[in-house]
């Protein structure tokens, strides 16, 4: 299991999935693994049949996602090593995923660069990206690929 962690913005990533906090609460969840230090939650993530707490050891501040079942019940740990920026992150990916061909085939070289360049944060052409965003469902209708950029 891939676990990566926006601190910012307490997002999940597993296995290249997106999972928003749906509570954010400071609260003792347990005992570190590496230094026996506290271990105080930074968000709460529901994911398919389990949920994934994040959290930081007070003492040697390890990061770690901790699986619980539906029940609540404990079982197992992830030390998260890779971080990443959900605002940098994302998009951009997804659209150096999308074959090349598909995104000229909807949209113009204009509209393509707007996208990148919003993409990684950049200055772009707000009209080219508003020309681009009406052509949105088109993209979906053809490729079955939602943008949302």
């Amino acid at each position: 299991m891939d676990i990566r962690y926006d601190i910012e913005k307490k997002v999940l990533q597993v296995d290249g999935v997106d999972v928003i906090s749906t509570f954010h609460d400071e609260n003792f969840i347990g005992v570190c693994s590496r230094c026996e230090g506290d271990v105080k939650s930074l968000s709460y993530h529901e994911f398919t049949d389990k949920f994934i707490v994040a959290g930081r050891c007070l003492s040697c501040e390890t990061i770690f996602a901790i699986l619980y079942d539906n029940d609540w019940n404990w079982f197992g740990e992830h030390i998260i090593s890779q971080f990443f920026s959900i605002n940098d992150y994302n998009d951009l990916k997804l659209l150096d995923s999308i074959d090349k061909k598909k995104i000229a085939i909807v949209f113009t070289p204009a509209e393509t660069d707007a996208m990148y360049a919003k993409a990684r944060g950049g200055k772009y052409v707000r009209q080219y990206l508003y020309r681009a965003r009406k052509k949105y469902q088109d993209f979906v209708d053809l490729f079955g690929i939602q943008l949302n950029i």
